[in-house]
């Protein structure tokens, strides 16, 4: 098979041997791969191994083959496996597996190659058949509005406005989400005016742009009167306080406790974007105001179903998530861009073409 593989720093196409699926697996053709977050943090990772590795051992650090965000179809089907999905049908699936090991992700692991080649195995049992209304571009886009999807439904606390910092994929994941649900009202802040306008397409009833206005001090454009941090202190004592909700999509550095130190009292705070550096924040703050802090890990197989089913119901909103689509031999270059170009929100990749 072709297949984009990284192994430290460095990318490459090349040809490897075809995979064979095991019991319980099917062998599936990849159309569509996204690129996301996970990816870049991954790069970052396998970067930060290679420099703590001396030369003469660069040779054995691992090599994996990305992609998790993944349409494809079926092409074939290892004896033993019980399916009613058949060669043809086309799929997309969640990027978890399970061994003798225990579980690995797909495409984000050395031993369970991902969608960035002509050829993969996925397990059967996480394999949703695509309709036939959705094409081959946006069921690729199952897995990350699954993401939104799951933040959106972990935050159950309030059914006040919500705030959205960050309109990448996640993002607008999470505004699509909202606004299906009739969730709102929305404000939304970016520093990309593409990424804004695509917010405001999808719903949000105020979009900013945080260079020159600050989100933390709009709480009264979305009908927000912020309360004392106990009903015990207002003069009618009676009641729960009411809050707002706030998706941290961004994953950068400072955000979270930025967050924290702005939220108004009861605000349930949901944690959506990649954070692998640490963050400083006061518990003092967040107890004084009566925070609920909430980290959204990917989402349940139900959520990854109805994704599906939402992309099919809303085909028009979901395509605006994609700003490009690229080769499989320009999938460096599409690494690139998504972390430095603002005007990027998904790239697809084509591992045939």
């Amino acid at each position: 098979m072709r297949a984009l593989t990284l192994q430290g720093k460095s990318f490459h196409v090349t040809d490897l041997p075809d995979p064979s699926p095991a019991a319980g697996q099917l062998l599936v053709q990849p159309l569509f791969n996204g690129i996301c977050g996970s990816d870049l943090s991954l790069r970052k990772q396998m970067a930060e191994l290679a420099d703590a590795t001396p030369p003469e051992a660069q040779h054995q650090l691992p090599i994996i083959v990305p992609g998790h965000e993944f349409s494809a179809r079926v092409v074939g089907i290892a004896p033993g496996t019980e399916t009613s999905l058949k060669v043809g049908d086309r799929v997309t699936g969640l990027p978890f597996t399970h061994s003798h090991d225990g579980p690995a992700c797909v495409g984000l692991s050395p031993f369970h190659s991902g969608g960035l080649a002509t050829l993969s195995c996925i397990d059967a049992t996480r394999t949703f058949r695509v309709p036939d209304g959705i094409p081959d571009d946006l069921a690729a886009l199952t897995e990350p509005l699954s993401v939104g999807l799951h933040a959106v439904n972990l935050a159950n606390r309030n059914d006040g406005p919500n705030m959205v910092i960050g309109c990448g994929p996640v993002g607008l994941a999470v505004i699509l989400a909202l606004k299906i649900a009739g969730r709102g009202p929305i404000l939304a802040a970016d520093f990309s005016a593409e990424r804004r306008a695509v917010a405001a397409s999808l719903g949000a009833d105020i979009v900013l742009d945080p260079a020159t206005d600050s989100p933390y001090e709009r709480w009264s454009d979305l009908g927000h009167e912020p309360a004392l941090m106990s009903p015990l202190l207002e003069r009618d004592f009676r009641g729960q306080p009411h809050g707002l909700n706030i998706f941290e999509c961004t994953g950068a550095p400072g955000v979270m406790g930025q967050i924290i130190q702005t939220a108004p009292a009861h605000a349930h705070i949901v944690v959506v974007g990649v954070c692998p550096h640490e963050e400083k924040i006061t518990p003092l703050e967040g107890i004084t105001r009566e925070l609920t802090l909430e980290f959204s890990f990917a989402y349940r197989p139900e959520e990854f179903s109805t994704a599906l089913h939402l992309i099919e119901a809303h085909t028009d909103q979901a395509a605006r998530l994609i700003t490009s689509h690229q080769p499989l031999a320009s999938t460096e270059a599409a690494f690139d861009a998504l972390a430095k170009d603002p005007h990027e929100i998904k790239i697809l990749i084509d591992p045939n073409a």
